[in-house]
């Protein structure tokens, strides 16, 4: 029997400038002096933490039930709207009989088919569970605000002609973490699953990466969607799976690492907090790299930043089903520069709303790069979000237009003005908290 876990497989892709080929390494070793079934749960667990990101990535849950406990999904995954609960099977010594191997696979799939749905409906009855993520952090997880999809990993050889007669999204190890690989990005990845999960019919097992080119290849000549005129936004469009694997080099990824290791304050709402970080990591792969570039060079030329003069730079990124997103840099980071990132957040996600009412729901996250002087790192990376009408009285309203302008314009402001037009923002701010304030 052909072991498709362990051989090397080679793709041979057509793209505009050529044939690639494209290796799909074997699937990770599992030590043979721990328990399998153990192993292969940890390490699938391990590919969605190292190539995604591990705020996204939970432990099982424990359930009380009558006298015993019971756990719940051998991984969960939550990122933004979409939830995953996978469950893992794992073949101790798998034969040449590939008749017995079929029926092992059959009965294997179905169980943790029943599973994965199991832990999905114990998940919307018992409406808000705790869940501790691979980071160590503890978040309430509603499932009823999810769209889930159930997914079997399957630790195994593999049959040749084998497809799973299951609604499930099912796939070797192997296939798990070329997924991970290649997109390394947990919001991609859910996205791709749920994406083929509502797709009739099921892949031959082993050949989720064909799959998976496939439907890249549809991506590439596909037209871009068109952009909503409303909103007066430069357009930019890309494959939503990319070909070439993503660079290990992504700084989207470095920004969301850098936000997710700051130790979350006392009484944050952790639930928010992680939509905030998959927000960040809704950026589609195939324009990451030219965010990157963009960002980079906004970084350079915080040197040429004239004294007295506080440059920015910013790009929005908005598309009809994610997150609204604004990524910026300024030349020098105090509470100043903090406050006016704020203000220029909640603004444009203020005037986005009134352009687009439909989307009341929309959370609005914006990622500040500033300089650092200690030589330890480049930069800082900050985090403002949103979401909801803001409510803004019009003093407050007028002064930080005044500050930031309308959608889509560039305003330039020297230091003493910013400092200044931001003493209107605190004085409005105050006045507005003054009146609401119950009389004695």
């Amino acid at each position: 029997m052909s072991d498709r876990q362990s051989d090397l497989l080679q793709l041979h892709i057509e793209t505009p400038q050529g044939i690639f080929v494209r290796t799909i390494r074997p699937a990770a070793f599992l030590p043979e002096d721990i328990d399998r079934g153990w192993a292969a749960e940890t390490v699938t667990r391990g590919a969605a933490a190292y190539w995604g990101l591990r705020d996204f990535v939970f432990r099982p849950a424990i359930r009380r039930r009558g006298r015993a406990n019971r756990e719940l999904g051998d991984t969960i995954i939550v990122v933004g709207p979409r939830a995953a609960s996978v469950q893992v099977k794992s073949r101790r010594n798998p034969g040449d009989d590939e008749r017995r191997e079929r029926r092992w696979l059959d009965k294997k799939i179905g169980e943790a088919v029943r599973q994965s749905v199991g832990t999905i409906r114990a998940l919307h009855l018992a409406g808000v569970v705790e869940l501790e993520n691979e980071r160590g952090f503890t978040v309430p997880i509603r499932a009823t605000d999810k769209t889930w999809v159930p997914v079997v990993v399957i630790d195994h050889p593999g049959l040749n002609a084998y497809t799973p007669s299951t609604e499930a999204v099912v796939l070797l190890r192997r296939d798990w973490e070329f997924l991970f690989e290649q997109l390394k990005s947990t919001y991609a990845v859910v996205e791709y699953l749920a994406r083929v999960h509502a797709r009739p019919g099921a892949v031959e097992l082993g050949r989720e990466s064909v799959r998976y080119y496939e439907l890249a290849a549809a991506d590439l000549v596909a037209p871009p969607k068109p952009l909503d005129p409303r909103l007066g936004a430069e357009g930019r469009s890309a494959p939503l799976l990319p070909q070439a694997p993503a660079p290990a080099s992504d700084l989207v990824r470095v920004m969301l690492e850098d936000i997710a290791a700051i130790a979350p304050s006392e009484g944050h709402d952790a639930a928010s907090r992680l939509d905030s970080i998959a927000a960040i990591d809704a950026v589609p792969v195939g324009v990451r790299l030219d965010l990157a570039e963009a960002v980079l060079k906004w970084l350079d030329d915080l040197t040429g930043s004239e004294d007295g003069v506080t440059r920015w730079w910013f790009r929005r990124m908005i598309w009809p089903d994610r997150p609204y997103l604004i990524f910026g840099a300024a030349s020098r980071h105090d509470q100043v520069i903090a406050n006016a990132f704020s203000a220029y957040v909640t603004l444009r996600h203020q005037q986005m709303l009134e352009l687009i009412p439909e989307r009341t729901d929309v959370m609005t996250v914006g990622v500040l790069l500033t300089p650092r002087e200690d030589g330890l790192r480049p930069w800082d990376t900050s985090m403002v979000a949103t979401r909801g009408d803001q409510h803004f009285e019009p003093d407050l309203r007028t002064a930080l237009e005044r500050l930031w302008g309308a959608l889509g314009s560039d305003v330039t402001q020297s230091l003493d003005e910013v400092d200044e037009i931001l003493d209107d923002v605190g004085s409005a701010l105050e006045a507005e908290v003054n009146a609401r304030e119950p009389y004695s």
